[in-house]
């Protein structure tokens, strides 16, 4: 007993924390590359590109909090569990996408009155909902209770907090001017990328601690 209490105090003594180097930074550059890689090929039939972007998001939210990604086996499950559930709101983006496009189209050959500055005010329109599924995606990872569940976060969450969604908007709207200017072959991993910048910045702006986050998942 007086051993143990002799080495109690040597115990509790906080360790240091672990000192990064490049090769840390590296590693953690290459992991997000290849996220966004793995992302991009399974969404390839379309059909499975809900659950892809899920998947990713899930397993970047576990590399924020923990510095680490899941393994193979749990990202297979969270893909598989989530194909179905994720073809409704994939339908929805795409809908989004379509409506926008002939709007603008319209806009631009005179079909529909307004001009130039309609034209924009639709490109702006469409950047705040791309901003919007960001915050959707990032709550669909860090939950996984469902797109529904995540959709209504994000929403709680953007009146609560609106300079996140201008955060969010901000992040879309930097990674599809550069996914215009750069090799096709580097998008997927400038996905991987736009990942962890959503979930960092929804960390930063949206403290875990704060009262409004607890109101938002009071419901789990």
């Amino acid at each position: 007993m007086d051993n143990r209490q002799s080495r109690w105090p040597a115990d509790t003594v906080p360790r240091p924390p672990a000192q990064r180097d490049w090769r840390d930074t590296l590693r953690a550059a290459t992991d997000l590359a290849l996220a966004g890689i793995l992302m991009t090929v399974a969404a390839l039939p379309l059909v499975t590109a809900g659950t892809a972007v899920g998947t990713a998001s899930a397993a970047t939210a576990k590399y924020t909090d923990q510095e680490r990604f899941p393994g193979v086996r749990e990202c297979a499950r969270i893909f598989g569990r989530g194909l179905l559930p994720g073809i409704p709101p994939l339908l929805i983006a795409v809908a989004a996408f379509v409506l926008l496009r002939l709007n603008i189209h319209a806009l631009g050959v005179g079909l529909v009155p307004g001009g130039r500055p309609l034209i924009w005010a639709t490109v702006l329109l469409g950047l705040a909902l791309a901003g919007f599924a960001g915050l959707v995606i990032t709550e669909f990872g860090r939950a996984g209770d469902g797109w529904r569940t995540a959709t209504r976060d994000a929403a709680r969450l953007t009146v609560a907090r609106p300079a996140l969604l201008a955060a969010s908007t901000g992040i879309m709207a930097f990674t599809i001017g550069l996914g215009y200017l750069i090799q096709a072959i580097l998008v997927p991993i400038l996905a991987g990328y736009t990942l962890l910048a959503l979930h960092v910045v929804r960390r930063r702006l949206a403290d875990p601690a704060a009262p409004v986050t607890l109101e938002l998942h009071q419901h789990h």
